[in-house]
Parts: structure tokens; C-alpha cells; sequence
């Protein structure tokens, strides 16, 4: 389990994730990777179903926006709510939140 990296502009400091080959804001292509260090859940959701999936549980699923402000969608557990500080992580090439 590895905690989350976001990039982050050597030169004016924006964070980003995924990677991006120019920065939007001051247009380098110079970056850095940071630990993210924790996000807020703005909203959650439940996907019920998976096209093509058979034995599919429903899974919580949620917007996060880190310290920094990167939104992101990541899977969520089911205790966590909207509001909720969460630190995030990477597992198995999924992007997960947990409680801190």
C-alpha cells in the first residue's frame, strides 16, 4: 500500500494528477512528485453494477480534493462519508481512501 504521489510544478508549484506533460498554469514541463497528504471527500456514490461482471459487490466510490486542490474519484469504504478527511493511496493500480 503505498501512499499517493501528486506532481507538483517545480516552477510555480500547481499539483496535478495524472502527470501532465506541460504545466496549465505557467506552462513548464518541469515536475516534481510529492506525497499527497490528505483529501476531503466532497461526495459520494455507490456503483451497483459492472457490465460484463458476474460476482460484482457494490462498491463506494467518492470526489476527494486533496490539501493542495487536485479533485480526484477514488474507491472509498463504506464507513467514510461526504466531509469525512481521508488519506489516499494507491493498491493493485487503484486509487483508494481511508480514515486517517
Amino acid at each position: 500500500m503505498d501512499i499517493l504521489q501528486v506532481y507538483k510544478c517545480a516552477k510555480c508549484s500547481k499539483e496535478a494528477f495524472p502527470q501532465k506533460l506541460i504545466c496549465n498554469h505557467c506552462r513548464s514541463t518541469d515536475f516534481i512528485m510529492i506525497d499527497s497528504e490528505y483529501a476531503i471527500v466532497e461526495e459520494t456514490s455507490i456503483i451497483r453494477h459492472m457490465l460484463g461482471s458476474k460476482d460484482w459487490k457494490p462498491r463506494k466510490i467518492g470526489s476527494v480534493r486533496t490539501n493542495k486542490g487536485v479533485l480526484l474519484t477514488v474507491g472509498l469504504s463504506d464507513e467514510i462519508e461526504s466531509g469525512d478527511k481521508v488519506i489516499l493511496f494507491q493498491q493493485d493500480g487503484a486509487i483508494l481512501g481511508r480514515k486517517e
